[in-house]
């Protein structure tokens, strides 16, 4: 009896030995290397003022459109198209169906046509009108390629578009 108590504890032994060999091996410990922090210098703001001109500022209305430097007329139909450019850089307005907004720039530069100017992009409301979407979408188009504007006696505007596209806008009252 007491060779197989031996025999018992012997095997007993053994499989603990075996169990601990075949075990898996702790995991090494994870070492994290830290974050390299870059300090930010606040860049100082640009010294350049946004370029304002006073004649352009105001509500515009369109009062014709024309492509190809304005030798196909674009009918402008009943719908009201206007335009708002404030002293901030900011356009705004209604499109003939949708209100629209954008941005736009005066570089101060005078080109053959009048001033240079930058418009765009372009962000409007998704209303689909029939009578008005199709000359809508001249409009914006005409605005968003727009490099010069002229005003003539304060009450009449005009857009260029790179192409030759014109639009003509009288001020709102």
């Amino acid at each position: 009896m007491k060779v197989s108590f031996a025999i018992v504890v012997a095997c007993a032994v053994l499989a603990v030995l075996i169990a601990g060999c075949t075990s898996q091996s702790p995991a090494p410990p994870v070492t994290t290397t830290p974050a390299t922090t870059v300090p930010v210098t606040p860049t100082p703001a640009s010294t350049q003022a946004f370029e304002v001109d006073p004649a352009l500022l105001g509500t515009w209305t369109v009062r014709e459109m024309g492509l190809q430097g304005g030798s196909a007329p674009v009918p402008v139909l009943n719908a009201k198209i206007t335009a708002a450019f404030d002293d901030s850089g900011n356009l705004g307005g209604n499109g003939g169906c949708n209100g629209y907004g954008s941005s736009y720039t005066l570089s101060g530069r005078i080109t053959e046509f009048g001033k240079e100017i930058a418009i765009g992009p372009i962000i409007s409301t998704l209303m689909y009108c029939e009578a008005t979407s199709a000359q809508e979408t001249t409009y914006f188009q005409i605005l968003q390629d727009a490099e010069s504007y002229a005003v003539e006696g304060d009450q009449t505007l005009s857009i260029r578009s790179r192409l030759g596209s014109v639009i003509v806008f009288t001020r709102s009252s």
